[in-house]
């Protein structure tokens, strides 16, 4: 659906489009299914999550097309998705209709767990984000993705020390999730999603 949407946008450029779709189509299997994990803990809907993903990569697409040079993609798109999700929070406010978000993840982690067979890297990864605030969730997200601290801080408008200290928070919270796991027996997709942290709370040095 989301590659139909950006083929229907009318341009002139070819060599826009040609550059504009390799980014996009480079973008969409490497990032695609984690910026969906966070909209979907963040919103609580799948369906909100894949529209708000899918305006964000239509966005991209757009400013690309129009010769914007975006030197991160993945950091847009995340703020893009950020800013919408704020909206529509702010939007529930106004109505008294705001539900709150951790509701959403509740229900994200109880679907998780009720999955039978076994796990996914994905769906341990996706247990473990559940543990941590939404900002928590936003600096683990790009840092797995390999951006540096100072990258981090100014895509999420952050301290550098801010960086750090969420990072270590985060990395703190999945390391317990995953040891009160460990008593009932904890997948083996969550041991391997749980392998890059070492044994200072710091990514691998693949990611440094």
């Amino acid at each position: 659906m989301l590659r139909g949407a950006l083929a229907a946008i009318a341009v002139t450029d070819v060599d826009h489009r040609k550059e504009a779709d390799a980014i996009v189509s480079s973008l969409f299997e490497s990032w695609y299914s984690l910026l969906l994990g966070y909209a979907c803990r963040a919103t609580g809907s799948r369906s909100i999550a894949e529209d708000t993903v899918q305006d964000s990569f239509l966005a991209l697409y757009k400013e690309l097309l129009r010769g914007w040079p975006i030197s991160n993609p993945k950091g847009w798109t995340l703020t893009v998705v950020r800013r919408q999700i704020s909206k529509r929070e702010r939007d529930q406010v106004r109505r008294d209709q705001m539900v709150h978000s951790l509701f959403g993840l509740r229900a994200v982690s109880d679907r998780l767990a009720d999955q039978a067979g076994m796990e996914s890297e994905d769906d341990a990864l996706a247990r473990l984000l559940c543990t941590l605030t939404r900002r928590e969730e936003e600096v683990v997200l790009l840092r797995i993705k390999a951006f540096k601290y100072r990258q981090i801080a100014s895509q999420l408008q952050i301290s550098i020390n801010s960086v750090k200290t969420l990072l270590a928070r985060a990395l703190r919270k999945m390391r317990q999730a995953a040891g009160k796991r460990s008593d009932s027996g904890t997948s083996a997709a969550e041991t391997k999603a749980t392998n890059w942290v070492d044994d200072e709370g710091t990514m691998p040095r693949t990611l440094q």
